[in-house]
């Protein structure tokens, strides 16, 4: 006797469906375009306190720092220094937080659709992001 199961080449895939599977690679590129732009910010951040721990330790050999603005270097005192270097690595903090709360809500919308369209195709599909 012939078992009646289904194969790989007898699954249909109905519109709602298909929509569900373009949503989930839609939000797995954002993800990874969030991923990419963390690693980014998190380098300036490090960038950024590497120039911190400079301006301490030259402070008393050196008059005023060279500040990059855009394209421009100004030279400013080691506490204008600091306060710039302070306000930058704030912004950058609130920048890599938003991006890892978008980033937790991308991964869990993500679940989400992931469950559903397992549940209903089982493993003849393959919807892994990592």
């Amino acid at each position: 006797m012939v078992e009646q199961g289904v194969s790989d080449h007898e699954i249909h895939i109905k519109y709602q469906d298909q929509e569900k599977i373009n949503q989930f690679a839609r939000y797995n590129s954002k993800l990874l375009d969030i991923k990419d732009e963390l690693v980014t910010k998190n380098k300036e951040l490090q960038n950024l306190t590497d120039a911190a721990q400079d301006v301490e330790e030259l402070e008393l050999s050196e008059d005023s720092f060279p500040f990059q603005l855009g394209e421009v270097f100004v030279e400013m005192s080691a506490d204008q220094t600091r306060d710039m270097i302070g306000t930058y690595k704030g912004k950058l903090n609130d920048e890599i937080k938003d991006l890892q709360n978008k980033s937790a809500e991308l991964e869990s919308l993500m679940k989400g659709l992931k469950s559903e369209l397992y549940g209903k195709f089982g493993s003849a599909i393959n919807l892994e992001y990592d």
